[in-house]
Parts: C-alpha cells; structure tokens; sequence
C-alpha cells in the first residue's frame, strides 16, 4: 500500500528563514528521518561526559568554552559514531569534538579574524607544544596531539594538521561571507561545507580504533571520497537543523540563502531544494559505501571501514535530533518519529 505524499504547507513570499523554518519544521523533519536509522547511546556515554567536562576544566579553560563543554553532549556524540571503539579512541575522539565546537561557537567569531589561528594551530600540532600567549584553543589541541601520540598515532598528526588548516582556511572565506563578501555560488558552497562540516577530522582520528586502517597505513582513495560525502551531508544535515539558530543569531550565510540566491527563489522554497539536493547525496553516499563493501577484491578491513565511515551521517543525525543546541525536540515537532531499519541493518 502506498503512502501519500507529505503535503508542503503553503509558500510565504517571505525572506525570513527563522519564521521559514518554524512553519516548515514538522514537515522538514518528517522528510529528514526518511530511510534514516537511528542509534541508541553508548553505555559510556555519561563517562565521556565527565571526563570531557573535567579535561576542559583542568586545561583552564574560559568559561564560555566550559558552559558549551556541559551544554554539547559531546560524549553522547562520539558513542553513537564509534559505538565499537575502545575508551582510548572515545575520549580522545570526544576531546576533538569539543575542539570543534569551541572553534565554531569560541574561538571562529565573526569578530575574531579566523587568519590568526592559522600559524599557532600549526605550530602546536607539529611540535606539540602550544604558546604561553596564544589563543585558549591551542591548550586542548596540545593534549589531543598528546593523547593521540600515546595511541601510536603520530603518523596521523600530519594529516590532522592538513585537515584542520583547512578547516580554518574555509572559515576564513565565510567570515568575509559573513561581513558583506558576495554569496559563494552553490557549487563553491559544496566544497566549502565538506572541509568545514569537521567530520572528516573525526574520521580522521578514528583510526586509531583497531581493525580499520590505522595510522601509518594509506587510505584507499574510495574510503577518502566516502570521508568527503560523509562530511558534505553531514554539513548539509547541520544547515537544515541549524538554519534558523544561525539566523537568530545574526548570521547571513548558509545553504538556505545560496540556493535562495543561485536559483532566485524564496526562502520556502529553498527549503524544498535543500532537501531534494540532501537526498540525492545521500543516494550517492550509500551506493559508494555499497560498492565498497561488496568489492571482494578489497581486504576485509576496508570494507569494515567503509561500514564504520557510512555509519556517521546517521549517528550525527541521531545525536542533532537530541541536543538542546538546536531544539528539534521543542513542542511544534512533536510526532515526528525517528525510524530503524530492521535487523541492525547499516551498523558499523
């Protein structure tokens, strides 16, 4: 028996993505969870709260960076992603994710010139060392570097330090987007997403986890274009979750307004196309991890390791429905119910 389609509720000729998003919350959300599996917490999830929660503070962290360590679940984040790794690469992978989180609500304001971080960050993951007068960001990566060389993963620092270069180097562009720059054109917003959605990092560093292909060991090419389309819709998942936080708090920039501007349409309708471009991608997504693991040429740790990539979108996923960080639990979303597939199908 088939199903009738969602009904879009009726276009407002409006520009106001923040009263967009909440008229067309229900339905997006509705539309987001289709062939989506979602994932209980890790049974560690508390412990990596705490120990996270204590690093921050035992570094002196500020307390801005302190109230965003107890507020971004970062624990329940990494324990639904790597569900199968050991406390070593959980903490560790936690640490990172509270680095980024830092980095995008701290240390990457639109008043803080993003260029300024550039040379520290490198200085400090090369040497492992971070200034005595630098930025209050270089302190944590200074013990995540430390920690991912007591992993045996120094073969992965510089990799790690290419990937987050690039992440600040992206972040520059979209503060000069931010402050009156001309829109990126859609195709160059794609490319901007999949280097700043950060996930690539955290793939990155899960390779210290046992029987994935570990540091000192090159990435078979389809595991890196598998990385990259994890990252993009990742990213592209946060845009339709975050829109309306971001445009609250003054932010001009994100994928509801370049599709707006590439395709001149209104903001409701770029709703719809935000949508139609994340489920293509997705499509894309799952015949790559697909292909992958039914390649029998491939050694078997690729293939998990394929499973192990794929599995992040939805545990991202997952983790967004659930954090206060963007309210998709509040009252007008209600009867939106998360789907699984049957038999664990999709797990890492």
């Amino acid at each position: 028996m088939s199903q009738s389609p969602l009904v879009f509720p009726a276009l407002k000729a409006t520009d106001d993505i923040v009263d967009s998003y909440h008229s067309l919350k229900p339905w997006l959300l509705t539309h987001l969870v289709k062939g989506r599996e979602t994932y209980p917490a890790h049974p560690q999830t508390r412990q990596l709260e705490t120990s996270v929660l204590a690093w921050a503070m035992d570094l002196g962290m500020s307390e801005d960076h302190i109230k965003i360590t107890a507020e971004a679940t970062p624990g329940h984040l990494v324990g639904l992603f790597a569900p199968k790794a050991p406390w070593g690469v959980l903490l560790p992978l936690a640490k990172l994710q509270m680095i980024l989180f830092w980095l995008n609500t701290v240390d990457l304001g639109s008043d803080r010139p993003v260029g300024r971080l550039v040379e520290p960050v490198r200085e400090t993951l090369e040497s492992g060392h971070s200034p005595a007068d630098g930025p209050h960001i270089l302190r944590p990566l200074a013990s995540l570097r430390d920690d991912m060389v007591a992993a045996g993963g120094t073969d992965l620092i510089p990799g790690f330090t290419e990937l987050l270069l690039g992440f600040l180097h992206e972040y520059t562009a979209r503060q000069a987007w931010e402050n009156g720059e001309p829109l990126p054109s859609l195709d160059q917003y794609l490319r901007h997403r999949t280097r700043t959605a950060g996930i690539v990092l955290g793939m990155w560093l899960q390779r210290l986890q046992p029987g994935l292909i570990g540091p000192g060991e090159k990435l078979p090419e389809p595991l890196l274009q598998l990385m990259k389309q994890g990252s993009l819709l990742v990213g592209l998942d946060n845009d339709l979750h975050s829109c309306h936080v971001a445009a609250e708090s003054g932010e001009k920039f994100g994928l509801i307004g370049v599709i707006r501007q590439e395709y001149g349409i209104p903001v409701d309708m770029a709703f719809s196309c935000a949508l139609a471009l994340n489920a293509a991608l997705r499509y894309e997504n799952a015949n790559t991890a697909a292909s992958i693991c039914a390649d029998t040429s491939l050694p078997v740790r690729v293939r998990k390791h394929a499973r192990a990539i794929f599995h992040w979108v939805d545990s991202v996923y997952t983790w967004s429905l659930e954090t206060p960080r963007y309210g998709l639990r509040s009252a007008d979303a209600q009867g939106v119910a998360p789907c699984s597939y049957p038999n664990g199908k999709g797990q890492a």
